[in-house]
């Protein structure tokens, strides 16, 4: 045992977290003064050898020390570097008195309305200490207070500071060129192949509005984030007589057709294969319509969907989709033709949508085979932090639907179905994400037999439970074969660890339950846990996990066998 603690001893001991302060400071009583300055000063790189190494680190202690100081307002500080009688480095530290600003000049030409604007931004106050970074910062801030309220072509000149020792005072100058007051022109309208009505009304601005780079640069990220623009340049033309600039728009298109391809495999669901094709900026307000194929062993699809965003305001977005799906599970088997609309707000993080819909199907289940047309409206409230939705690291994501809907045919209730769905991600070292996901919903109005089978509540599978048979975590008909519920109840694990730039390694555990209850019995609910790879392309990685039921029951797989593009969740 002593000869592994003895050398896991020598290496804490040795370690950097522990290495001496490259000098030992005297004379500062301030203890947050003192911390700054040890701080600042810094730690040995290498072992001292010798008088003349160390008086090096004294010095070299010294300088740092005294730009420190006058960084934060002590211009009369005496710093003397020299050994102590260990013949070790010492900086012995007068801080002296503390310079206070005594005055503030605001320069900006002729202009007054300029300089009025500048000193209002400034944020500087005679008495305060005369600290380096904060007037760095404040003669930054009256730049931007001027780029933003009609001057975008000002520029910083030199600024004064002088420093009285006899008065332990300073007295600042901030010198700005504003150039001229400028207001907006009219849009340049030749907009190639977009509507021009379109382009002008993405604009957070109105024409005779002081001129704001602050806002030329919301207006052209808005014009950006378009689908069908690779890139946007925003300029100001020359200043009128009354001040107005022409507004100059500059737009790269991006590729107008695209093909997107996808693949998925796993044991208990089989094979699927998609393909989406793409076309941008149907009508010239960046309009995209996307027809898209699934063929897969469980369910074969065809859907059109055209999107026309900003419609009607900003940030939000009109969709009109249909779709033929026909479908064969353990559940049911069923054909189905959908057409529906959404109207999406996004605020910021935050997202509300609105979607009626309407679908024909034909559903053989249990039950037998029923005719079902369904009218429903979703209602939809989401919040995403995450910065990458196909690999996130950190942020939140979270979604609410609520779906009041009524049936006719061979099927006649009325149900509202909620469905709550959330994950978060939490990086724990440079190459570790903790990764939790959670799924809850319930039907208020009707039981499960009532309801379309489609549209009942199932669980297990590659989406749901890893490890378990695709909807077989639930109720079951008198047959054996899954019958679906009226509550869900879903969680998730993940330990994410980036081996390599290329190869990631996943530790997983999945929980799954529903219910024909609507208050499900937890002690239904059934683990598995899996070890998956990860291979990283440049936009998203390639997915293979491996699980197994914790639980196993006769009739079940030992191992699940998952293969998609993405991560889980």
């Amino acid at each position: 045992m002593k000869s592994v603690i003895l050398p896991v001893l020598a290496i804490l001991v040795s370690s950097p977290a522990l290495a001496d302060p490259l000098a030992r400071i005297e004379g500062v009583s301030d203890e947050e003064l003192r911390a700054a300055l040890t701080a600042a000063i810094g730690e040995q790189s290498s072992q001292v050898n010798g008088v003349s190494s160390a008086l090096r680190d004294a010095r070299s202690a010294a300088d740092r020390a005294r730009r420190l100081l006058r960084a934060r307002g002590y211009y009369a500080a005496t710093i003397e570097p020299r050994l102590d009688r260990q013949q070790q480095a010492l900086v012995q530290i007068n801080p002296g008195p503390l310079f206070r600003i005594a005055s503030i000049e605001t320069q900006t030409g002729d202009d007054a309305r300029a300089r009025e604007t500048a000193e209002a931004a400034i944020g500087l106050e005679t008495g305060e200490p005369l600290h380096a970074q904060a007037i760095i910062d404040a003669e930054a801030q009256g730049l931007v207070a001027l780029h933003d309220s009609g001057w975008p072509d000002a520029q910083i000149r030199e600024r004064n500071v002088v420093v009285d020792h006899a008065t332990d005072e300073g007295r600042i100058t901030f010198r700005y060129e504003p150039g001229p007051w400028s207001t907006y022109g009219e849009i340049d309208r030749e907009t190639g192949a977009w509507n021009p009505q379109f382009i002008a009304r993405m604009s957070p601005f109105e024409p005779g509005a002081a001129a704001s780079r602050e806002e030329i640069l919301e207006y052209q990220q808005r014009l950006t984030h378009l689908d069908s623009v690779n890139a946007a340049d925003i300029s100001l033309g020359p200043v009128g007589e009354d001040g107005n600039r022409p507004v100059s728009i500059e737009l790269t298109e991006a590729p107008r057709h695209s093909i997107e391809t996808g693949l998925s495999y796993s044991t208990s669901e089989g094979g699927g294969g998609n393909v989406r094709w793409i076309r941008r900026n149907l009508f010239g307000s960046d309009e995209t319509l996307t027809l898209s194929a699934n063929v897969a062993t469980l369910n074969q699809s065809l859907l059109a969907e055209v999107s026309r965003p900003h419609w009607r305001r900003f940030d939000q977005t009109l969709t009109l989709h249909a779709g033929l799906t026909s479908e064969d599970t353990d559940a049911y088997q069923q054909e189905e033709a959908e057409v529906g609309v959404e109207i999406t707000r996004r605020d910021g993080r935050r997202t509300y949508g609105v979607g009626p819909r309407l679908d024909w199907s034909r559903v053989t289940d249990s039950a037998g085979e029923r005719d079902v047309v369904t009218a429903a409206i979703d209602l939809v409230a989401g919040y995403d932090s995450r910065e990458d939705p196909l690999d996130p690291d950190s942020g939140i994501h979270g979604t609410i639907l609520v779906t009041p809907a009524t049936t006719l045919g061979d099927c006649g209730c009325q149900y509202v179905r909620m469905e709550g769905r959330a994950s978060t991600y939490y990086r724990l070292s440079e190459t570790t994400v903790a990764a939790l996901r959670m799924r809850v919903g319930s039907v208020f109005g009707a039981s499960a037999a009532d309801m379309p089978a489609d549209e009942r509540f199932y669980a297990g599978g590659g989406g749901s439970a890893r490890g378990f048979d695709y909807q077989s975590l639930g109720p079951a008909a008198p047959d054996g074969t899954p019958f679906g519920g009226i509550s869900v109840v879903e969680t998730s694990a993940e330990l994410r660890w980036r081996v390599r730039e290329r190869w990631g390694v996943v530790g997983f555990v999945d929980s799954a339950m529903a219910s024909s209850d609507r208050q499900p019995d937890f002690s239904d609910l059934r683990t598995a846990i899996g070890l998956g790879v990860r291979y990283y392309l440049d936009f998203a990685p390639i997915r293979v996990d491996i699980a197994t039921p914790l639980d196993r029951r006769e009739g079940e797989d030992a191992i699940q066998v998952y293969f998609s593009l993405g991560q889980a969740f």
